[in-house]
């Protein structure tokens, strides 16, 4: 009875704990702490431009502030200021006039004329063509990244994926051998 009683106990307490450092965190992430000190000010826009990891743990930062472009040094020690200057300022088209739009036959001229200049797709042999010869029917699509043919084994109807489809992926056991001798190489250096 005393057993289950303490676990109660610390069951309800921990529970406690843990709500008040949820509604803790949920203040804190909507700034109610410290925005009286912020008050006055306005808050700087930052946005990082560009990242470039140099070795293990240093890398260098393109970052704009406020207009000020910032190349800093991150490494394990800490943050260090490269350079500065002025950021470009960012390029905007300015229409002064009417924008004239090319119509649906000017636009079906240049198609017309794309297809002229350069081999399309092969047309499929049983599609029916229209008075123009253009293809009526789609061509059939295949999803993206997919090969057309397929190595399969003789034995069965599995398809077995070739050295060359796999390359790069998690199944491929050259990744495997790629990642384990890194870990290798970082344990022993």
């Amino acid at each position: 009875m005393d057993t289950l009683v303490i676990a109660l106990r610390v069951a309800l307490s921990l529970g406690v704990v843990l709500a008040l450092m949820w509604v803790l965190h949920r203040r804190m992430q909507k700034g109610q702490f410290g925005a009286s000190r912020a008050r006055g000010r306005r808050a700087a826009s930052v946005e990082v431009v560009g990242r470039q990891a140099i070795g293990g743990k240093a890398s260098v930062v393109v970052v704009d502030v406020d207009g000020e472009r910032l190349v800093l040094g991150v490494a394990e020690q800490g943050v260090t200021l490269l350079t500065s200057g002025q950021a470009p300022a960012p390029e905007l088209t300015i229409v002064t006039g009417p924008v004239a739009l090319p119509t649906a036959d000017a636009f079906g001229a240049e198609l017309d004329r794309q297809d002229q200049a350069a081999p399309g797709l092969p047309a499929v042999a049983t599609a029916p063509a229209d008075a123009e010869g253009r293809v009526t029917d789609p061509l059939p699509l295949r999803p993206r990244g997919r090969r057309a043919h397929r190595t399969v084994r003789a034995a069965d109807t599995r398809v077995v994926p070739t050295a060359a489809q796999l390359q790069g992926s998690i199944l491929s056991a050259d990744t495997w051998r790629q990642a384990a001798s890194v870990l290798r190489s970082r344990r022993t250096g």
